[in-house]
């Protein structure tokens, strides 16, 4: 049994999803027969996943220490070696635990309950004894210096790291020091590149005829992200933002709009979330129209049904040119060979976009204002014939890397 932590499916980030759908992919296709996945349920259940099936079974950072899916219970019960509980057994008695901390989590920036739980389910594995690999993900930064020397144990303990951006790597080398074996600390590419594209059921007729290939207008795809757009001013004090992201998007939209009479604009939301919580993409999609006003009617609209993570991925390859500040909705763009502009609000996305040969195409949302954001985006679009071409020559170098890097995972893993 292969045992999957910090990937839960369940979050509604489709971001999240779409790594753990990834991992799960691509083990059962190196030949995996029983992969666990942790979620935030109750108990183990069954699932089926269409390309494979799986266990799930719940494990969340909470207080309710009498269920055994509790965290610290399950830890608790690890440490013992008391065997009792779903989860201490999903977790004890695997072959390996792979943990990839939700690509972007094993960091003190979003807050110590966070940390701690990144912590604790590494150290779950670690104190049952059980092989530890952290798959490509970005490490740190930490800053609290114990908070860093808890990590950087775990880090020196683990069977395995993987990390997918440079400054995470060069982070790695310099904290484990004459630790550091490149053999089982690696570079690599964010696992998302290879997640599976799916055709949904659910389009309406409106959606399918803009996404048909052989429309008569083009379509350029626009993440409007809930983290920044539904609480500006936060969002804006917290990432250092040049301005108001309400303002910076208006303008890239408007920008876009103009740049075409018949250009379509589709909004894809990627994090599905009630739209009353400050991370809904679709409720910042919504006042993205009506702010647009009448220039919306007929040009602008959005995906409604709360796609996964492989059908939007099929939605992105669809289109002609997608921007967007949620990381994998422009890794499943630019991963289907789609002209992607990322819009970057902290270091991850230019990590990422530097390990597969593209971080030219990262617009900082730190350093444009509205004005300057609309010119980036009106000029990528222009050049989306040429950055298309550019694309497909380095796929296939992408794709290749990532193949052989679930090759070596699943090798590490023991499958």
């Amino acid at each position: 049994m292969i045992t999957l932590l910090n990937a839960a499916p369940d979050t509604g980030n489709q971001g999240v999803s779409a790594l753990c759908h990834s991992v799960v992919a691509g083990l059962t296709k190196r030949g995996a027969t029983s992969v666990t996945v942790a979620d935030h349920g109750r108990g183990k259940r069954r699932a089926d996943w269409g390309y494979a099936s799986v266990d799930l079974f719940g494990l969340t950072h909470n207080r309710r220490f009498w269920r055994g899916e509790c965290l610290r219970t399950a830890h608790a019960l690890v440490r013992s070696g008391a065997g009792l509980g779903t989860s201490a057994r999903a977790i004890s008695r695997a072959r390996s635990v792979l943990d990839i901390s939700g690509g972007d989590s094993f960091t003190d920036i979003y807050g110590s309950k966070r940390f701690e739980a990144m912590v604790l389910t590494k150290k779950m594995a670690l104190d049952a004894g059980v092989p530890l690999i952290l798959l490509p993900q970005k490490l740190g930064p930490f800053h609290s210096p114990e908070r860093a020397k808890q990590a950087t144990d775990i880090l020196r303990r683990a069977k395995a790291v993987w990390v997918r951006d440079a400054q995470s790597f060069e982070y790695l080398q310099t904290e484990l020091g004459p630790q550091f074996n490149p053999s089982i600390h690696r570079l690599g590419v964010d696992v998302a590149v290879s997640l599976p594209a799916a055709e949904p059921k659910t389009l309406s007729r409106s959606l399918r005829s803009w996404l048909a290939p052989a429309r008569s207008f083009s379509v350029a795809g626009l993440n409007v992200s809930g983290l920044l757009c539904n609480a500006p001013d936060e969002a804006r004090k917290t990432f250092g933002l040049a301005a108001s992201h309400n303002d910076q998007i208006d303008a890239l939209a408007r920008a876009l709009l103009d740049t075409q009479p018949n250009l379509r604009l589709l909004l894809i939301p990627h994090v599905h979330k009630s739209e009353t919580e400050v991370e809904s993409d679709l409720a910042a999609a919504r006042q993205l129209v009506q702010r647009l006003g009448p220039i919306a009617k007929g040009r602008v609209q959005f995906v409604e049904a709360p796609l996964n993570a492989m059908e939007l991925k099929w939605v992105l390859g669809q289109l002609d040119w997608f921007a967007g500040a949620r990381m994998h909705a422009t890794i499943g763009a630019f991963s289907s060979g789609v002209p992607t502009l990322g819009l970057g609000y902290t270091d991850k996305a230019q990590g990422v976009f530097d390990e597969c040969k593209i971080g030219k195409n990262v617009a900082d949302l730190r350093r444009l204002t509205p004005g300057a954001l609309a010119e980036r985006a009106a000029s990528s679009f222009a050049e989306r014939c040429a950055v298309r071409g550019q694309l497909k020559s380095h796929l296939s170098s992408i794709h290749n890397r990532a193949t052989r890097e679930m090759d070596c995972i699943a090798s590490q893993a023991g499958i």
